[in-house]
């Protein structure tokens, strides 16, 4: 049985009275994705998820950021795919706040990073029709992880 073990990062600041998460663009798939740590050998999913945020975001993840100590959920299930075989799936999702107010902007100036409301997250597309990987808003909608009006 296959094995997918990940961890999604939910990376937050408030804006107003609003949340909002950053995605990064994939051009390859054309879609906004969350930053997903994919387990690595005796890794704990904070830890991948942590090491996926430093990495993708170039930051410093003793000064720049801040992963939740515990998984704001994790859940274990197995899958039955179209052609009938089963997967093995465990997935965390863990809140990253972000430091520093000059951390946000250099976020803000790489255009492959997009701030997005939970309610953009939610419908699985952005403002503009631009899609959202369709199997964590799944997720994230299956288990309400967060809410359209967060």
């Amino acid at each position: 049985m296959d094995k997918l073990f990940q961890s999604v990062a939910l990376v937050q600041h408030s804006e107003s009275t609003q949340i909002q998460m950053l995605l990064r663009w994939q051009a390859n798939r054309n879609r906004w994705e969350f930053i997903v740590g994919d387990r690595l050998n005796k890794e704990s999913f904070r830890e991948s998820v942590t090491r996926e945020v430093a990495w993708q975001l170039n930051l410093n993840r003793k000064s720049d950021f801040l992963v939740s100590s515990m998984a704001q959920l994790s859940i274990e299930y197995v899958e039955t795919r179209p052609d009938e075989s089963q997967q093995h799936i465990a997935v965390s999702f863990y809140n990253v706040h972000i430091y520093r107010r000059v951390v946000l902007d250099l976020l803000a100036q790489d255009p492959s990073n997009r701030w997005l409301s939970t309610a953009e997250i939610c419908e699985g597309k952005t403002t503009d029709g631009q899609t959202i990987h369709p199997r964590i808003v799944a997720w994230i909608n299956k288990w309400t992880v967060v809410q359209p009006w967060q």
